[in-house]
């Protein structure tokens, strides 16, 4: 379940939990404090499951309450605070997680950078001069990365996490990528995906399901999600990242993300203070900064 990589990193695998830690001390991998967090990771997988009929609730059914542990009050928090009626406190469950995680191991003072990777929804920890960088897709079944963020103590993020059609999860959506940037990963996390359940438009050449047909488990039973997405039209592509560029917007005036990035194939748009901090890993047709 916790197993030791040559570079330092440690790794949890257990169940729907496949994590990173990476934990370093005057740029020094610190693997004990690294595996610490790992432990941490697994007693936070048990309290999400003796608190799962609160988190797949909708959230406007979730009560406000003291005894709830610290990972499922963030959930339940960051749920609460985007203002979408129809999400469940699962939304945010792996950058919470990743949140816990990276804040239990930053603790420590003589630590200085963390990263939490969990399954993509990164949570990221720095001190003094420390810095990093991190690959961002354009489409998240690619293997490789289009662009590269730059992080440093002073730009306040401390999360990222991307959202699309094509991810692990259910979207609403049409977008090959929505990454969110945020002050912490929970946030990251619902706000990435619900910029990507805002790129949509009606074309036939889009087909949904509604997602208890897909997993009886779901927790967004009612909900069409997609399951397929033909050659739609130019002016289609271009409406759908302009809605999840609007909703990116309005998640920016909020005060919810510090930027996001919008991709539907060749079309990315890049929006918010992040947009300083971004640069091509290569050149893209059609690429165009906000």
């Amino acid at each position: 379940m916790i197993g030791l990589l040559k570079d330092g990193t440690v790794v949890v695998d257990s169940g729907p939990m496949l994590l990173t830690i990476s934990a370093l001390e005057d740029g020094k991998p610190n693997s004990t404090l690294a595996e610490s967090g790992a432990r941490k990771a697994l007693s936070l997988l048990e309290d999400l499951a003796r608190f799962r009929a609160i988190i797949c609730q909708n959230i406007s059914r979730v009560e406000n309450k003291t005894h709830y542990p610290k990972v499922v009050e963030k959930m339940i928090t960051s749920a609460k605070q985007v203002g979408d009626p129809t999400v469940t406190p699962l939304v945010g469950v792996a950058g919470a997680v990743a949140d816990e995680v990276a804040d239990f191991v930053f603790n420590t003072e003589a630590i200085s950078k963390v990263i939490v990777n969990n399954g993509g929804d990164i949570a990221v920890r720095l001190r003094g001069e420390e810095k990093m960088k991190v690959g961002i897709k354009t489409d998240v079944r690619s293997e490789r990365w289009s662009y590269v963020l730059e992080v440093d103590s002073n730009s306040n993020i401390g999360g990222i996490a991307t959202s699309g059609f094509g991810g692990r999860s259910f979207t609403k959506g049409i977008a090959t990528a929505a990454v969110a940037v945020a002050t912490n990963a929970s946030f990251a996390d619902v706000t990435a995906t619900l910029l990507g359940n805002a790129t949509n438009v009606d074309s036939p050449l889009i087909e949904r399901q509604l997602a208890e047909d897909i997993y009886s488990a779901t927790d967004i039973r009612g909900h069409w999600v997609t399951t397929k997405v033909g050659q739609i039209s130019q002016s289609e592509t271009e409406e759908a990242v302009e809605n999840g560029l609007a909703k990116a917007r309005e998640f920016q005036n909020r005060g919810l993300i510090l930027g996001a990035l919008i991709a539907l194939r060749r079309e990315v748009r890049i929006t918010g203070t992040i947009s300083l901090m971004i640069s091509p890993a290569q050149l893209l047709e059609n690429n165009r900064r906000i």
